[in-house]
């Protein structure tokens, strides 16, 4: 793994009673991020992916840094105890903002709602400018399969341009995945959706 890539922030559901493979994946992210050498960065969860997650990481002997809003500080939804580091944030803008801080590379594991918002600010911060960090999909069970096809569909009816659909890899498994995102290249031209020359 290349150096520039010590740590990376995961996003991923936190929901209970899903289907083993989903609890499997994320615990083999977790194990390869650590036998990478590869800081986990996660929003502190103790359930579903979350925790596997976690564990996976735990368990092979990384490091994990979980950062969690006031209110979701609860020992029954996060770990308050057997992290590397327990953050606890004013509110879950700060908490994404310090995870994207952390990290030096995004990786979206299947999840809902706040998963799918977590992803898409980390990928609008790249299509503006904020950040230029390579971001991942760990494509569990095809899971975001119809996600990518409504991707497909935004660049065709010109929602976003062609190198925004670049801006991101994807892969059914992590250690493969972990390779895409160190030789990730961002996409030529990225700087048109804001100066909206050449369209």
């Amino acid at each position: 793994m290349s150096q520039s890539i010590h740590s990376i922030c995961v996003f991923c559901g936190s929901a209970d009673g899903l289907l083993p493979q989903y609890d499997a994946a994320a615990h083999a992210m977790g194990a390869a991020l650590a036998e990478a050498g590869i800081t986990l960065v996660y929003g502190a969860g103790r359930t579903g992916m979350m925790g596997a997650l976690a564990e996976g990481a735990l368990d092979a002997g990384g490091s994990v840094i979980g950062i969690v809003p006031l209110g979701l500080e609860s020992p029954s939804l996060i770990y308050t105890t057997g992290l590397t580091r327990l953050e606890v944030v004013d509110n879950i803008q700060v908490r994404k903002w310090r995870m994207g801080e952390l990290a030096d590379a995004f990786i979206a594991l299947p999840g809902g709602f706040g998963t799918l918002d977590e992803l898409f600010e980390a990928l609008t911060w790249t299509q503006i400018g904020v950040h230029r960090k390579p971001v991942g999909l760990l494509n569990t069970t095809g899971y975001f399969d119809l996600l990518l096809a409504w991707m497909q569909r935004a660049e065709q009816d010109h929602f976003i341009f062609p190198e925004h659909r670049q801006l991101f890899t994807v892969s059914e498994q992590p250690k493969e995945l972990l390779t895409q995102l160190n030789d990730f290249q961002l996409p030529e031209g990225l700087e048109r959706w804001v100066n909206r020359e050449n369209n």
